[in-house]
Parts: structure tokens; sequence; C-alpha cells
């Protein structure tokens, strides 16, 4: 792709409705210097200096879509505790539809809290969450939202983190309103899923080890990852299928074409959280403005390799899309 092309596409997109369903949650970081060990026990005592909170799992997804200047609705979980009053005040602070968020009684908001010295070295990560299915009620809520919403977005993301949203074939539910209403779904996968559960997507993307798990194929070799690749293709009915695979890039399958591998750009990685999601983000958004497969996993390629040179969970703008792209020489 040309610079002027991506400099289209960033237009396009600010013109994108996308509708995100997904687990919903809060990162906090908790940051200071590490000076001695504990006369406890063999662990860090952190001196803390500062700490902040940000968006989290889906709610980052959306966060990635506005900060590219399109439109976005978020539907999910919360509880009813002040960490969704945070995720809820933040949210509207960026523009997000939250109408169709459910907050449930009977279980937390997600909230991971990691503990980092120095904003780098990461001492360890704390998880609030309750993963069990939804209850009936709150089941029927979410596809009644989803129902009411489909018909005013371009497309769709399942954005699943395993939490319990997608259990008891919500998720089976929710692909199959999307086929009805003839919107593309762009499922980012948990391994903790059945795969049958994303049969009719129109893209998937699970990372490597997601893949080898929902397939059942071991993804060793260039020859057994493309074996790998074409069983979920068959199995699950999909259109495209994109296997992020860290600093080799990422592997894109498509109906009645050879793979193809997209190299990721080199660079220095401080923190890969949130990088998938920026990439799905971008893979929805691309091919929501017109955009082939491979321009798009281009573009989500170029914005993942941004976000990893930040801390924490971060989004990436559209002008630094372009001074990045401008920098590795594309013109």
């Amino acid at each position: 792709m040309q610079l002027n092309d991506i400099s289209k596409l960033l237009e396009k997109i600010t013109k994108i409705k996308i509708m995100v369903i997904g687990d919903i949650g809060l990162d906090s970081y908790i940051v200071g210097d590490v000076k001695k060990i504990s006369p406890e026990a063999p662990v860090p005592v952190v001196d803390v200096n500062d700490n902040y909170s940000r968006l989290g799992l889906s709610a980052n997804v959306v966060s990635n879509i506005r900060s590219l200047g399109a439109e976005c609705s978020l539907i999910g979980v919360v509880g009813n505790d002040e960490n969704s009053e945070l995720i809820n005040k933040e949210l509207v602070k960026i523009g997000v539809d939250t109408s169709g968020i459910v907050a449930c009684m009977d279980r937390p908001t997600t909230h991971k809290t990691r503990v980092l010295a120095s904003r780098l070295h990461h001492v360890v990560r704390i998880d609030k969450e309750d993963r069990s299915p939804l209850t009936d009620k709150a089941r029927e809520q979410i596809l009644f939202n989803i129902r009411k919403d489909l018909k005013h977005c371009d497309a769709v993301i399942m954005e699943d983190y395993g939490k319990g949203l997608f259990k008891a074939d919500l998720g089976v539910d929710i692909i199959n309103e999307c086929i009805k209403a003839k919107k593309p779904v762009f499922v980012d996968p948990s391994r903790s899923t059945k795969a049958n559960t994303y049969k009719g997507a129109t893209l998937l993307k699970p990372n490597m080890d997601e893949a080898r798990i929902l397939s059942g194929v071991e993804t060793d070799s260039e020859h057994m990852l493309y074996e790998c690749g074409n069983k979920l293709m068959k199995d699950l009915s999909l259109e495209h299928l994109v296997i992020t695979r860290g600093k080799e890039g990422m592997t894109v399958f498509a109906k009645g074409s050879e793979p193809k591998t997209i190299p990721t750009f080199a660079l220095e990685v401080f923190d890969v959280s949130g990088a998938g999601d920026t990439v799905i983000a971008c893979l929805a958004l691309a091919r929501s403005a017109g955009f082939n497969i491979y321009e798009s996993a281009f573009f989500a390629n170029s914005a993942a390799a941004i976000v990893v040179g930040k801390v924490g969970t971060s989004v990436v703008a559209p002008s630094e899309v372009m001074e990045f792209l401008r920098e590795h020489h594309i013109k």
C-alpha cells in the first residue's frame, strides 16, 4: 500500500460505525520503584509513586475505534459497582454509545490490576472477575440490545476474552443474528471457548496458540500452520482468517486463495497488552471502508506496531499511523 491509500482509508473510516460486543473490563496500573526484597517473604517491595486506570478488554477495542475517528457502540455486561461507573464515565467521555451495556447484580466488573516497577518491569497482575455464564435475564437483554442496534451499524466485532459472555451458545446466537441482518462479524476468539461458537463468522483473528487449540492442529512449522488455518476456514465456514504471529507478522487466509504472510515492522516492543484489540479494530474498519483483506491486514499490522511500543493498553491515532509509515519509508 502507498501512503496516499492509507490517508484515504483514514478519511473513509470516519464515516463508519462498528458495534462491539464483548467482555468489558478496567485495567489499573500501580507504578513504583523496587529497591529491596521484603523481609517477610522473598518478594520485591514496590515503593508506589503513581497509579492510574484505563479502559480494558472490549472497552479498549472501542477506544481504538474512536481514536481512529469512527463511531461505535459497546454491548456487554458489567457489575453494579464503582469500576463500572468509572468505565461508563470514560466511555461517554470519548463518545461511545453505552446504552447496550447491561449491569448485573450477581457479578463484579472485570478488573485487572498490574504492578509495574519503573513502568516497564511487570511485577504481578491481580485479577477480579466472574467467568460463569450469564443469567437468562441478562442473556435476553444482551440479544435484545443487539437486535435493536444492528441496523444502525456497518459491522460487528465479537471480542471474546473468555469471561463468560459468550458461554451457553450466546456467541452462536449473536453470529446468527448478524448473518440474518447481513452484517459482517469480525471475531477475536478465546482459547477457552468452543470453536463451533464462531461458525459462520466473516473473519476470525486468533493468535498462534488460539489457532492451535481451536483447530486441534499443532502449528510448529509453516506447513502445519497452513493445515491449521485451512482446517479452521473449512470447519467454521469462514470468509477470512488472520492468524497473528508476533514478530513473524500475520498470516492471512481467504477463500479461493493461497495463504499470505504480512511481515511485521522492525520495532522495539515494550508491552504487547492490547495489541490484539488494535488489530481487530483496524481489520474491521479497513474492510468496512472497502479495502481488501491484505490491505486491511497491512493497516492493522502497522497500527499494532505502534501500540506495542507503548506501555499498557493503548490506542493509536491517525497522525501516528501516517508518521510511522513515513519513518518506515512507505511512500
